[in-house]
């Protein structure tokens, strides 16, 4: 099989089916990422502000919005990003159908050697179903803050968990035992990747939110210069930037870029 050839860490069945995307493709550092997206903000004089809205008011034609910090900010214009939370704290006129649910991530801690030896392995989006797991993603060995090489790599598993409410999704990132979910994880990746030699695995927590017709909500809410974008499917990260472009179009022009169509973004209210 070509992608078997092409890159020898990975392993895949003779049935699968590959498409390699060439450059300027590559992986994403979410820590980088955020970095970057904020540099850029701030370069356009955007102010940064490390707290919470907790409440947004609509008062004389523009809005009054709080923080848990105690501060107040008003504006003519508001567009809520607030991910798989948009739904509290009561930010929007009426909820999403967003649907939320647990991901357990896998950092497999590999030594410099090995994460130099894979430096040319390209990310991987691994649409496999089995009875426990589905959708593999992965990415080649990072450089994380405490000095160690990571891949990451998360999926689908059968023991995710559906969240109904605020407190629920608190309790899974404050005491949710995604360690339980590292054999599954870790026999998922060698089961594609049976070369590589990891020196010990890890998890942490995620949240995925999920849309009613798998686009990202990106429009108007029932209030008037009161926006939203919401729902990354899974693939917020590596759709950041040319989502957070259609937002901001949408909320300048209250339209999408002539390239796409409004209705492919519409926003579902429960």
């Amino acid at each position: 099989m070509a992608i078997n050839k092409a890159f020898p860490d990975y392993s895949f069945s003779d049935s699968a089916f590959g498409m390699l995307e060439q450059a300027p493709s590559g992986h994403i550092n979410p820590l980088q990422l955020i970095q970057a997206q904020l540099h850029v903000f701030k370069k356009h004089n955007g102010d940064v502000y490390n707290d919470t809205v907790v409440k947004i008011d609509s008062v004389n034609n523009s809005y009054r919005i709080k923080t848990t910090e105690g501060r107040t900010f008003t504006s003519h214009q508001v567009l809520v990003t607030a991910g798989a939370f948009s739904n509290f704290f009561g930010l929007l006129p009426r909820p999403l159908d967003l649907e939320l649910e647990s991901e357990t991530v896998l950092l497999a801690q590999v030594s410099s050697e090995e994460a130099e030896r894979l430096s040319k392995l390209p990310s991987l989006l691994y649409e496999v179903e089995t009875e426990k797991v589905e959708g593999i993603y992965l990415v080649q060995p990072v450089l994380y803050p405490d000095g160690a090489h990571y891949i990451k790599m998360g999926c689908n598993l059968n023991t995710d968990i559906t969240f109904q409410n605020l407190e629920q999704i608190q309790s899974w990132f404050r005491h949710g035992d995604s360690e339980s979910n590292i054999s599954l994880l870790r026999e998922a990746l060698h089961s594609f990747m049976p070369k590589l030699d990891v020196l010990s695995y890890k998890t942490k927590k995620c949240i995925i939110s999920r849309t009613k017709h798998k686009q990202c909500y990106i429009g108007p809410t029932e209030r008037k210069n009161l926006f939203v974008a919401a729902g990354g499917n899974g693939y917020s990260a590596m759709c950041s930037d040319a989502l957070g472009e259609i937002a901001a179009h949408f909320v300048l022009h209250e339209n999408t870029p002539s390239d796409f169509s409004a209705q492919s973004f519409e926003p579902v209210v429960i």
